[in-house]
C-alpha cells in the first residue's frame, strides 16, 4: 500500500467522506458509491481510456461508474485499489 494514498483515504473515513467497509474483503464489503469510485480514481494517474483499457472494460464504463450510472462489482473494485495503491482487498490481513 502507498503511504500516500492511505494516509489520504485513513483523513477521508475519519472525516466520514469514505466508507471504510468498501475496503472490507468478503462478506462484509459494501459496494462503493461513485464518490467514493472518484476519490480512489483520482489516485490513479491514467486517463480514462487507459483506465478502461487496464480493466478490460469500455471507456464509457469507466464514466458510468463516476457518474453513479452502473454499480462496481467486488472484483473490480479490488482491481481499482490496488491500481491506486491500496493494495488488494481480497489479501488477509498479516
Amino acid at each position: 500500500m502507498k503511504a500516500e494514498n492511505a494516509r489520504q483515504i485513513k483523513e477521508l473515513i475519519e472525516l466520514e467522506k469514505f466508507n471504510p467497509e468498501t475496503l472490507c474483503s468478503g462478506e462484509s464489503w459494501m459496494v462503493p458509491s461513485a464518490s467514493e469510485i472518484g476519490l480512489v480514481r483520482a489516485l490513479i494517474h491514467l486517463t480514462d481510456i487507459q483506465l478502461a483499457n487496464r480493466l478490460d472494460v469500455d471507456e464509457r464504463t469507466i464514466r458510468k461508474w463516476k457518474s453513479g450510472q452502473t454499480r462496481m462489482v467486488f472484483t473490480t473494485w479490488c482491481c481499482l485499489c490496488w491500481l491506486a495503491g491500496l493494495g488488494m482487498l481480497l489479501e488477509e490481513p498479516a
